[in-house]
């Protein structure tokens, strides 16, 4: 399945605007990306957003991910701005306008919300750990391509893990 850039787009626009996201920085978006597709290739059979994900240090990455921010960015439909903390530095994501209703099925939009209520209020740092976890990540090379058959697999090995 390729990449469907809109869908990805309006999946960050999602994020950015559910109540249940707290404090979101770009580690925690492409983490909550991750676990929403992984959730629905587990659930669906397939992605929302058909990413490949990229082994970063902090976590799975979608491949397009940056390049739909920096278009979202220049559309003035999202503001990131560096904040500074004691210890570590975040880039933060702020959406300005709302996303398309009719971009996901309302299946897809319960799957989103599912998602985001549940890790939505964790920090980024817990997220990432998270999906270090996932054998998808663990398995793969750094700067590589995630294995979708372990991305599916997940860890149903120890259900407790996710």
């Amino acid at each position: 399945m390729a990449a469907d850039l809109t869908k990805l787009k309006n999946l960050i626009l999602q994020i950015g605007v559910n109540p249940h996201v707290q404090d979101l920085g770009e580690t925690k978006l492409w983490k909550l990306i991750y676990f929403i597709d992984a959730v629905a290739l587990r659930e669906l059979g397939r992605t929302l957003t058909g990413s490949e994900f990229i082994k970063y240090e902090h976590g799975p990455v979608p491949s397009r991910g940056e390049k739909c921010l920096k278009q979202l960015c220049r559309d003035g439909a999202v503001e990131v701005s560096q904040e500074q903390f004691p210890g570590y530095r975040m880039n933060r994501v702020v959406v300005e306008t709302e996303p398309k209703s009719d971009g996901f099925s309302e299946v897809e939009l319960k799957l989103i919300g599912r998602v985001c209520r549940e890790y939505g209020n964790k920090t980024a740092k817990f997220l990432s750990e998270l999906s270090h976890r996932e054998p998808a990540w663990h398995y793969a090379t750094h700067l590589e391509k995630l294995s979708p058959e372990l991305i599916l697999y997940g860890c149903e090995e120890d259900p407790t893990e996710l």
